[in-house]
């Protein structure tokens, strides 16, 4: 399943991530505010960051973040593969990975866009069922945004962090059934 439409909610465009979208993706992933509370390295070299880059337009979905009025570039939804407990991919599963820039946290803009995507995996036509989340325990903000938009905890690990060094931190996996999100 690629991404081909462009999704439009009151304050945002969701489109394709394209090549000019790289410059403020790198500004994103690379600001530490961002990089830390989802264990990304703190200081990627940028061949590390054009691997993302390019690992993310391939994924099974990815939508800029793009606001409306100002065509700037604020963050990215990305949807991955989800893998079954036998290893191969799952085809009616996906998993969720987004960042926004903090001058635009705290609006509404995340779930606004994150609403958007899921009313479009919940077509009649996808065979998309449930989408994965998985989030640091210490990152309260995503928790609480999944938590928001109906996604229940199935449970945690301990997860190795790479950011400023190998560490081990606790890691919430979250499972949203878009049936569910459609009455939030």
């Amino acid at each position: 399943m690629r991404l081909t439409a462009i999704l439009k909610t009151q304050r945002l465009d969701l489109r394709p991530l394209t090549d000019s979208d790289y410059p403020a993706y790198k500004r994103l992933v690379t600001n530490p505010v961002i990089a830390q509370p989802v264990g990304f390295s703190p200081r990627p070299d940028d061949q590390q960051v054009r691997r993302w880059y390019r690992a993310d337009r391939n994924s099974a979905q990815s939508y800029a973040v793009v606001l409306h009025q100002t065509n700037q570039f604020i963050g990215a939804v990305i949807f991955y593969d989800w893998f079954a407990d036998n290893g191969l991919p799952d085809e009616t599963s996906l998993e969720l990975g987004y960042f926004l820039d903090p001058e635009y946290w705290g609006q509404g803009l995340m779930p606004e866009g994150l609403t958007a995507c899921f009313r479009d995996l919940n077509r009649v036509e996808s065979p998309i069922k449930s989408v994965w989340a998985n989030c640091l325990v210490s990152n309260e903000r995503s928790c609480q945004l999944l938590e928001k938009l109906c996604f229940q905890t199935i449970g945690d690990q301990l997860m190795g962090v790479t950011g400023g060094g190998q560490t081990l931190q606790r890691q919430a996996l979250f499972r949203l059934i878009l049936s569910d999100s459609q009455n939030n």
